[in-house]
């Protein structure tokens, strides 16, 4: 009886752990965008894009398309630190859930890129990308 829930109780642990090493693999990204061009007299931060203020205004994406998401992790991977840490104003942010670790992408509408509070060069190529997924039911 013993060696009956011995082998029971393994075969759950090793389920339960199969279980766990997917939802750890799941990538997919959250795209919170401003429909059309919306111009403020003031800059927003990373925080105001999601805020009760903005709610009507602001279009949902959620992205799960693998070939997509390797596109990006490609793109995303090339970013390099900015030397020179400033504010950008805010028009688009992108939650990108990397199996245990969530990334905050903030980025304006032309130019300004910043990951977790921190200042990346732009890159035209990553921005296009980003629109391109962002804008391809409206073509």
């Amino acid at each position: 009886m013993k060696l009956f829930l011995f082998s029971i109780f393994s075969i759950l642990m090793l389920n339960c752990s199969d279980i766990k090493k997917d939802n750890q693999s799941e990538k997919y990204l959250d795209f919170f965008y401003f429909k059309g061009n919306k111009l403020f007299p003031f800059r927003l931060n990373c925080k105001s894009i999601r805020s009760e203020m903005f709610r009507d205004d602001v279009k949902y994406k959620k992205i799960e398309d693998r070939e997509y998401i390797k596109r990006f992790i490609k793109e995303y991977e090339k970013l390099k630190t900015e030397k020179k840490q400033n504010e950008i104003d805010v028009r688009m942010q992108i939650i990108f859930h990397n199996g245990k670790i969530t990334d905050t992408i903030c980025m304006g509408s032309h130019f300004g890129i910043k990951i977790n509070g921190v200042k990346k060069n732009d890159s035209k190529s990553f921005l296009n990308l980003i629109q391109e997924k962002m804008y391809e039911s409206e073509k």
